[in-house]
């Protein structure tokens, strides 16, 4: 006899033309600086990345490497969408950081520049803001010696380059597993931005900027999670029968005889369009006749 099984995995490669946008603000961030390692910023109305030889164009000087930490609560954003599609039944489809970069900074700390830098998430939310600014640094939160100890488990999110102008930037980030699980378990999720070119004189609002639409937010995209309702025999044909799906959104059916194969080792049987109301039949042709594997496992994933 010929067993057929069938499991849901989820790909986060989702159409964005058919995802949810939660728009998520920081509710921390500070900079932090080489040339002054024990002063916290956290109270500072911009935050800066910049490299080891950047200047501050009005001044001249070189102010050493700059840092920057943004934290964001994602609690809102998990509620969002488990009111909009179910709790726990959708999947993130895709992040993006915008920023307001500020072409002339009005403190002589910022530095300027055009140049790469790299985003990366970090799993250690234990950092305090702080009070600081650059007219009066404190010590009271994120200090630049705390770094080795924040920065022990991280993934990269992406490399960037800066407008060396005012301009608002959005820099779609990488979905690494950890980074994406974090994000959906709602509560804190930390980024760090940090120089790539020594040149570079990124400087950017903070969430203390007068102008909340120029603030940094996370704008965070969502999917319906698709589920497999009925797996059925029609004739050597088998039907897999799924629900719940973004309508117009294309899947595909991966099949293997070994669950434990790397899914890009998997081979692709058949993809269908959903219908306008979510529900949806792939037929895998021939799938049970002869010469077919005796055991067959299926996944079901977004395009």
């Amino acid at each position: 006899m010929k067993f057929l099984f069938a499991f849901l995995s989820f790909v986060i490669t989702a159409n964005p033309a058919h995802a949810a946008v939660f728009t998520n603000t920081a509710d921390a961030d500070a900079f932090v600086r080489s040339n002054a390692p024990t002063a916290n910023y956290g109270g500072a109305g911009a935050l800066s990345v910049s490299g080891a030889s950047a200047t501050n164009n009005a001044s001249g000087l070189t102010n050493g490497i700059a840092d920057t930490f943004i934290r964001f609560n994602t609690d809102a954003m998990v509620m969002n969408f488990n009111s909009r599609f179910g709790t726990n039944n959708w999947v993130i489809g895709g992040v993006k950081l915008q920023v307001m970069e500020v072409g002339v900074p009005n403190n002589n700390i910022f530095d300027q520049g055009k140049g790469a830098f790299q985003i990366d998430w970090v799993a250690d939310d234990n950092w305090i803001e702080g009070t600081g600014t650059p007219m009066s640094p404190t010590t009271d939160g994120l200090l630049f010696t705390n770094e080795p100890v924040l920065l022990t488990n991280t993934s990269v999110l992406g490399t960037f380059t800066n407008a060396a102008a005012s301009a608002t930037l959005l820099f779609t980030l990488a979905m690494p597993a950890a980074f994406a699980a974090d994000v959906q378990a709602g509560g804190e999720v930390t980024l760090f931005l940090a120089a790539i070119d020594p040149q570079t004189g990124f400087t950017f609002n903070s969430r203390s900027f007068g102008t909340i639409a120029a603030r940094p937010f996370l704008e965070i995209s969502a999917v319906p999670m698709p589920g497999l309702s009925a797996i059925l025999l029609s004739g050597t044909d088998v039907v897999l029968s799924a629900t719940n799906g973004a309508a117009g959104t294309t899947y595909c059916v991966l099949t293997s005889t070994n669950a434990e194969l790397p899914l890009n080792q998997w081979l692709a049987v058949a993809t269908n369009a959903l219908s306008a109301d979510g529900d949806f039949a792939i037929t895998v042709t021939n799938a049970a006749g002869a010469g077919a594997p005796w055991q067959q496992f299926f996944v079901l994933r977004t395009q």
